[in-house]
């Protein structure tokens, strides 16, 4: 029944416009349409005008655009819209225009509303015309006005780039005004192409040109599927990455300054894997997370980094060991990455317990961080709760500047040993999910402030939850806490002989 239906005012429709033949007379020329008339304007088919007048044209079949290409315009068109998109060769500009009634589309075949189009067609072919009906005297005078948009219609993207130099880099943040999918990135020698598959981009406005930092200029090209943005950079970067910051609207570059990356330039000697830095989160008057039966997480940090730290000592007898506190008192988030940066660490290692908000004792498992803005809420939130410990320290406001956009610059300058940062988090992964009976939680990333101020591979590791009971079983007894020291000093020695063997090969 609403097949039949449908199929009835599909034909009514259809019989309700009055087909005809139409003559366009311009500057001598004359063609002859099939047009029709709906509701007192008339409707010509764009594709058969531009095939008489001998003009190129294409359709892009994904996003049903239709193409004109004109001497000194391209003409955009979609079916059952009533923007047009108005490109100048000459100038590379857009206008958007947009009519008081939309396109109709036949059969495949685009129909522009005669009466208001009529403006746009001679700006494009660059001369006036007039047209009649078959039999009937041709219709002259000025065309009917059409109301002028800039970049900003519903088919259109507003895109907008900024750029900021960094210390130790640079960061392009570009924002959308409409959710764009499939955007993809690519690197060919000193250019950064971000490609959006069916938007066009204001051009003029997007172009720019930068007398410093790392990147030289921001170019925009529109394409036949789409558009590319295009960054053209110095000679002094070495890396870059793109985040999608907020899925299809909030794109992250960030590109890395060589004189942050290029440890191949020291001394091997420098880069010897002789010392490891074991940081017991929490202690003294910030007790950590509290858990079932009175588990205290500063308590299992500190006894299975002291484990850690005697299996080192016997097994790895060519590595130092350095801990950030050895006995329960409290050492600012801050001095932690000093202590590790003035001992010269190779690798730091953050050991801590999770805990679920509210003493759900569900969640249960382990968990490898690395330093990086947190991608998931469960991220964020674990990681604000371990940054919480900055309200015992003397001076919290040192850290206010550390937002997600930070962490991401921050991150640019651990760019050097980020590689060995998550080799190690896989390899301490691996290991704990052969040996122990611990659910694997994975490794991820958030923004922990204690890894921050470590100028070498570092990871933090949630040995289990105190908050489930068997984790908190597990963790707080002496053969759980050797059996999580010993993957650790496992996953030690398989990283001490990958990092030795690729420094060695610099």
């Amino acid at each position: 029944m609403k097949a039949s239906l449908f199929l009835f005012l599909f034909a009514l429709e259809i019989f309700s416009q009055q087909f005809h033949q139409l003559e366009i007379s311009n500057e001598g020329k004359e063609i002859t349409v099939v047009a029709f008339s709906k509701n007192g304007l008339t409707y010509m088919p764009v594709e058969s005008f531009s095939d008489a007048l001998q003009f190129k044209h294409k359709t892009n079949a994904a996003s049903q655009r239709l193409e004109i290409t004109f001497p000194e315009y391209v003409l955009i068109v979609r079916p059952r819209n009533s923007f047009v998109i108005l490109r100048s060769k000459k100038e590379k500009t857009e206008k958007v225009l947009q009519f008081p009634v939309s396109t109709i589309s036949l059969k495949n075949t685009i129909y522009l509303p005669l009466e208001y189009a009529q403006g746009i067609l001679e700006k494009c072919i660059g001369g006036k015309i007039t047209y009649k009906r078959v039999e009937e005297e041709a219709v002259k005078g000025e065309p009917k006005k059409i109301e002028e948009k800039e970049i900003s219609a519903p088919e259109l993207s507003a895109v907008s780039v900024s750029v900021s130099e960094k210390a130790n880099g640079t960061l392009v943040k570009i924002l959308s005004s409409k959710k764009v999918s499939k955007v993809t990135h690519t690197i060919s020698g000193d250019i950064i192409k971000i490609t959006f598959p069916d938007v066009s981009l204001d051009e003029k406005k997007l172009d720019k040109t930068f007398q410093t930092g790392l990147v030289k200029t921001v170019k925009a090209i529109n394409t036949e599927n789409g558009s590319n943005l295009s960054l053209s950079l110095r000679k002094n970067y070495s890396a870059y990455e793109f985040i999608e910051e907020v899925p299809g609207k909030e794109f992250l570059v960030t590109i890395h300054n060589k004189k942050f990356a290029a440890i191949s330039g020291l001394k091997k000697e420098k880069w010897n894997f002789d010392v490891i830095v074991l940081d017991a989160g929490h202690g003294g008057k910030d007790y950590g997370a509290i858990g079932i039966n009175n588990t205290v997480e500063k308590e299992i940090n500190l006894a299975i980094a002291l484990k850690v730290g005697k299996l080192i000592n016997e097994n790895l007898t060519d590595v130092k060991v350095v801990y950030t506190r050895k006995d329960d008192h409290f050492v600012e988030l801050y001095k932690r990455g000093k202590i590790a940066n003035e001992n010269n660490g190779k690798l730091f290692i953050s050991i801590h317990c999770n805990a679920a908000p509210k003493k759900k004792r569900d969640p249960n498992g382990f968990e490898v961080y690395l330093l990086r803005p947190g991608r998931t809420e469960e991220a964020i939130g674990i990681a604000e709760r371990e940054n919480k410990v900055i309200e015992y320290e003397d001076d919290p406001t040192r850290y206010q500047k550390l937002t997600d956009e930070n962490f991401i610059l921050v991150s640019m300058a651990h760019s050097a040993s980020m590689k060995y940062s998550e080799k190690f988090a896989d390899m301490v992964h691996r290991q704990f999910k052969q040996n122990l009976a611990l659910t694997p939680r994975g490794v991820k990333q958030a923004g922990f402030y204690v890894l921050v101020g470590a100028s070498m591979p570092s990871v933090l590791i949630e040995t289990g939850y105190v908050s489930n009971p068997q984790d908190a079983s597990f963790i707080k007894s002496e053969k759980g806490q050797l059996q999580l020291a010993r993957s650790i000093v496992s996953a030690i020695k398989s990283f001490k002989s990958y990092y030795d063997k690729v420094i060695d090969s610099e």
